[in-house]
């Protein structure tokens, strides 16, 4: 009881992966959400500009209502007709007033327009309201230099009177436009002036024979639009907030239950396990029902536990070295069972768009290659090749250790750099008393629907391409660092484009590595050369590989193996 309370807290520590998926979730939740938030308040920011737009429009128009003369306190019955028209003709001489006003100045009639159009901006909510006119040039053509008639700003402070020269004015086209149609007209983009960005909409004033005399301006602040939207759409904006959240809350607990927790079972149950070799204290993970590949994974190491401790009870009782060497063979046969995926082909026989075939020789009982390939989404396509680098048991279940973490930082969609990189520290995290508890992976992720193939070689040989109609060549990217050797390292990510046709093959150090009886090495020189005599006379990769392993099996002759050979071969059709 005491034992599991130990390995409870402990499993409670090991937060760093927790975090990550809370933090990359976030930064996804808030890029989603300001995003589509962004996207629906627009749509509806522009439905308010153009119903603002078209009010704008009218209202610009009726200014005109606001430059008549008020009907003068007295008796009608006795007016003759030529009288009555004179009157209506002086009430409507719209444009008339404006000149009367720049010509002879204010009057009683101009400050009861002022009067009204002040009513106006009160009762509309407009930021301002105005009368120019623009000054003609020698030719009787109107220039880019305006005159101020009137100016009614919603503050009722402004800095023109009636006179002023404005100057050039950045609507100048649209003024013109309106001189030239003469008709109202909004502009279609929002402005930018002193008050700030506005929507603002122009109308003629017009002589009493229709002509135009001069431009009614009406401006409306952008800024009470967004704050319309707001009030009008407050309740869609507010459940598309509250969805969002609630996706997220719903996403994060069901990978923190589903992913981040077995993980952290299965990695406390491993580092203790790793940690306790000389006395093989073991607790079996029995409380991990996920029904997927990290179950399996749970179920494949308690399986390897199991084995390891059998292999070492019965080695105490075993004396002869022949009975050893056995045992010995037995166990990395098990490694390889559990870190391995199952050598049968095709691999996919559904899949019709790549073709993989796998040779893993020599197995051995001091080292320990491995080759895994899964699916992280439909066309997405994992292939991990590596090998322990150590000689101890301990080592062999480092890489069970590695493998379960690749598979664990893929199943995130994590890219083959952040793979390697989060692999690499979780490794360099437990304890380690043999320095030679590291792992030398080959880590790729191809996109089958486009043929675009990430890669992190974490010390191991070169991988060798060879596109249609050309040689195999080795990537000459770098192999600085393998899996579990110092926390921190950063690993390159190389990216190469496949076309159909296009072939990869990927070792281990057992094949450049393997020495003949005279000691010289196979070396990856001669593997290249040899692949491209094999691909001039075959093509099918199971024949491939065969006729590699017959290479290899001549060339080492007689001489003693000392590493395991992996060989994949990946070809991708598109």
């Amino acid at each position: 009881m005491k034992h599991k309370e130990k390995l409870e807290n402990k499993i409670k520590k090991r937060g760093k992966l927790e975090r990550k998926v809370l933090v990359t979730m976030l930064i996804i939740f808030v890029i989603a959400i300001t995003s589509t938030m962004t996207a629906i308040f627009m749509g509806f920011y522009d439905e308010k500009v153009e119903e603002i737009r078209k009010d704008m429009t009218i209202n610009a128009s009726l200014i005109q209502a606001a430059l008549s003369k008020p009907l003068e306190d007295k008796d009608y019955s006795d007016m003759s007709i030529d009288e009555m028209n004179k009157m209506v003709d002086q009430m409507t001489s719209y444009g008339e007033f404006v000149d009367d006003w720049l010509e002879n100045g204010k009057n009683d009639h101009y400050d009861y327009v002022k009067d009204n159009l002040t009513d106006s901006i009160k009762e509309d909510e407009y930021d301002d309201i105005f009368i120019y006119k623009p000054k003609l040039d020698e030719n009787g053509e109107i220039k880019n230099d305006m005159v101020i008639v009137m100016d009614v700003p919603k503050n009722g402070d402004s800095e023109y009177d009636l006179g002023d020269d404005f100057g050039e004015s950045r609507a100048f086209e649209t003024v013109k436009k309106v001189y030239e149609t003469n008709e109202a007209v909004a502009l279609e983009k929002t402005a930018i002036n002193e008050s700030g960005f506005v929507l603002v909409a122009y109308a003629p004033v017009r002589y009493s024979d229709g002509t135009v005399c001069a431009v009614a301006g009406i401006e409306y602040s952008a800024f009470r639009i967004v704050l319309a939207v707001f009030k009008d759409y407050s309740v869609i904006l507010f459940n598309t907030l509250l969805n969002y959240i609630l996706f997220w809350a719903i996403a994060y607990i069901f990978i923190k239950v589903r992913v981040v927790k077995p993980v952290n079972t299965i990695s406390a149950h491993m580092n203790k396990f790793v940690s306790n070799k000389e006395t093989l204290e073991y607790e079996p993970i029995t409380d991990i029902h996920t029904n997927d590949e990290v179950e399996q994974i749970a179920d494949d190491f308690n399986s390897l536990a199991q084995s390891v401790i059998d292999y070492t009870k019965n080695l105490e009782l075993k004396t002869s070295e022949e009975q050893r060497l056995k045992l010995d063979l037995d166990v990395a046969n098990q490694m390889r069972r559990v870190v391995s995926s199952e050598i049968t082909y095709p691999a996919f026989p559904e899949r019709s768009d790549f073709d993989m075939f796998a040779s893993l020789g020599h197995t051995m009982y001091n080292k320990c290659s491995f080759f895994n390939y899964f699916f992280t989404k439909t066309d997405h396509l994992f292939i991990v090749l590596g090998e322990s680098l150590g000689s101890s048991l301990a080592s062999m279940v480092f890489s069970i250790l590695s493998v379960s973490y690749i598979k664990s930082f893929a199943n995130t969609g994590a890219a083959p750099c952040k793979i390697a990189f989060d692999t690499n520290n979780q490794l360099c995290s437990n304890e380690k008393k043999d320095s030679e508890m590291t792992v030398g992976a080959v880590i790729v992720d191809i996109d089958l629907s486009t043929g675009l193939m990430r890669y992190v070689n974490a010390g191991m040989p070169p991988i060798l391409i060879k596109k249609p109609g050309e040689d195999y060549a080795p990537d000459k990217a770098s192999q600085p660092f393998c899996l579990g050797q110092m926390r921190g390292i950063a690993f390159e990510q190389q990216t190469i484009q496949l076309s159909q046709g296009s072939t990869v093959l990927f070792t281990s150090y057992g094949v450049t590595e393997m020495s003949n009886d005279n000691g010289k090495k196979y070396g990856l020189e001669r593997l290249v050369g040899r692949m491209n005599s094999i691909s001039g006379s075959v093509y099918a990769l199971n024949d491939t590989l065969k006729a590699l392993e017959d290479d290899l099996e001549k060339y080492r002759g007689s001489a003693e193996v000392s590493m395991d050979t992996a060989v994949v071969a990946f070809r991708y059709f598109g």
